[in-house]
């Protein structure tokens, strides 16, 4: 069975962690499977959303605790956390397309690393962001540190981190950790429509934005600015741009390619 399904449905990419029986924990197999499933997004062009989601009960439990085997040292887990975990989270940050999470039951551990790097969230009444590391005793990994604290702030991000507690779908929505509240059968079905609605977009357009959100994060508002107007020479050139122009010339819908 494979660890990571991977299908196009209306120029939106799903991308399914499946290993239902240990709750989609994350071993070799899945990291294989959702740098390939990334890496097709990023070079097929008909793509121009991706949804991601969790088989079975649970978004991620976190890491299979068995994938480093035994007599492995702390230096070399640490190395294959930087090896592993770096690339692929840039993964999800530095493609030009947007990510939704559908983030069914928990996403626990370097699955809510893998949550909160997605651009975007759908979560049901029982879905969590579960930063569970504090509860064996050891620090965030994946980038979940960073991640949470971009999005809630330092003091909540370490009560939340500290606390070693479940955090509901409904109290994400309050802080901002997720943008839409579903009933639990429709959080697929909401992130899916989502995500062809952002398909029907200028999704070429889409990318920049989040370019520069990202750049903005660590940079000063001098720099963003001149890093906004260099990403703006790309807008200018597209076909998208030309189009969006002509329809409200034309006080018609766009219709938008990608390009």
């Amino acid at each position: 069975m494979e660890a990571v399904l991977y299908k196009i449905e209306n120029g939106v990419a799903i991308v399914t962690l499946n290993r239902p029986e240990r709750y989609n924990a994350v071993n070799q197999d899945i990291i294989e499977g959702l740098n390939d499933a990334f890496n097709k997004v990023k070079n097929d062009k008909n793509v121009r959303c991706v949804v991601m989601n969790g088989s079975g009960r649970g978004f991620c439990a976190g890491a299979d605790m068995t994938i480093f085997g035994e007599n492995v040292t702390p230096e070399q887990r640490s190395d294959y956390i930087i090896e592993t975990y770096q690339p692929l989270i840039n993964k999800f940050t530095q493609l030009n397309k947007p990510v939704i999470g559908a983030i069914n039951g928990s996403a626990a551990g370097v699955g809510a690393s893998f949550a909160l790097a997605c651009d975007f969230r759908v979560m049901g009444h029982s879905s969590s962001i579960y930063f569970a590391f504090i509860n064996i005793a050891i620090g965030p990994d994946g980038g979940g540190s960073w991640l949470l604290a971009r999005q809630v702030g330092y003091s909540k991000a370490l009560e939340i981190a500290t606390s070693g507690k479940k955090i509901s779908g409904e109290d994400c929505y309050k802080l901002g950790l997720t943008n839409k509240l579903v009933e639990d059968d429709k959080i697929l079905e909401e992130a899916i429509n989502w995500a062809q609605e952002l398909a029907k977009k200028p999704t070429l357009a889409i990318g920049i934005t989040k370019e520069d959100m990202m750049f903005s994060v660590n940079n000063s508002l001098h720099d963003t600015i001149a890093f906004e107007a260099k990403k703006q020479i790309i807008a200018f050139k597209s076909q998208d741009h030309i189009e969006g122009v002509t329809a409200f010339v034309e006080k018609r819908m766009p219709n938008f390619k990608g390009k």
